[in-house]
């Protein structure tokens, strides 16, 4: 069926790893391995052969397989809706690399400074850096340090028309 398909996840749907393992694939191969059961195979063969003959191709599993994989990769479009504070994100991004490679991230918004500094004071600590009384100083010294990098990624598209994103974490 050429249905468009939209699959809406959120990061705070994740029970555990291998749901995102899953999404990896999804994005970077259109399948997910041993998903199938043999009437599903079935009745993807029964479907996608005359897709594949109009097609040119010999009928055999590797065509219709094939063919019924680009119908997945043009009419299903997967949205992630994931949170970039804290350490799952970036490690999920470093584990799953096709959550880049294979997708167009849009930020909906510009971090405002008190979310900044509150991401700051998550990551550092006095007892850590040793500086005394001058932490706030420095908390409020990468937020300031953040919103240049946006004014610099600004002028950068107005530049060269390309986008380029910060993330504070």
């Amino acid at each position: 069926e050429e249905k468009m398909q939209a699959f809406l996840f959120a990061d705070s749907q994740i029970v555990n790893e291998q749901m995102v393992e899953a999404l990896n694939n999804v994005l970077n191969s259109g399948d997910v391995p041993n998903l199938y059961k043999t009437e599903d195979v079935d009745e993807i063969a029964r479907t996608c052969k005359a897709a594949c003959v109009s097609a040119g191709l010999q009928v055999n599993k590797p065509n219709i397989f094939a063919v019924y994989l680009a119908r997945v990769k043009r009419c299903v479009h997967v949205v992630l809706c994931f949170s970039p504070v804290g350490d799952a994100f970036r490690t999920r991004l470093r584990m799953f690399p096709s959550l880049v490679t294979c997708c167009s991230i849009d930020w909906f918004s510009e971090w405002p400074p008190d979310a900044l500094y509150s991401v700051a004071h998550q990551q550092m600590t006095v007892e850590d850096l040793g500086i005394g009384d001058k932490l706030d100083f420095y908390l409020q010294m990468f937020s300031t340090v953040h919103k240049s990098v946006e004014a610099a990624a600004e002028s950068f598209y107005q530049e060269l028309q390309r986008k380029c994103y910060a993330t504070p974490t």
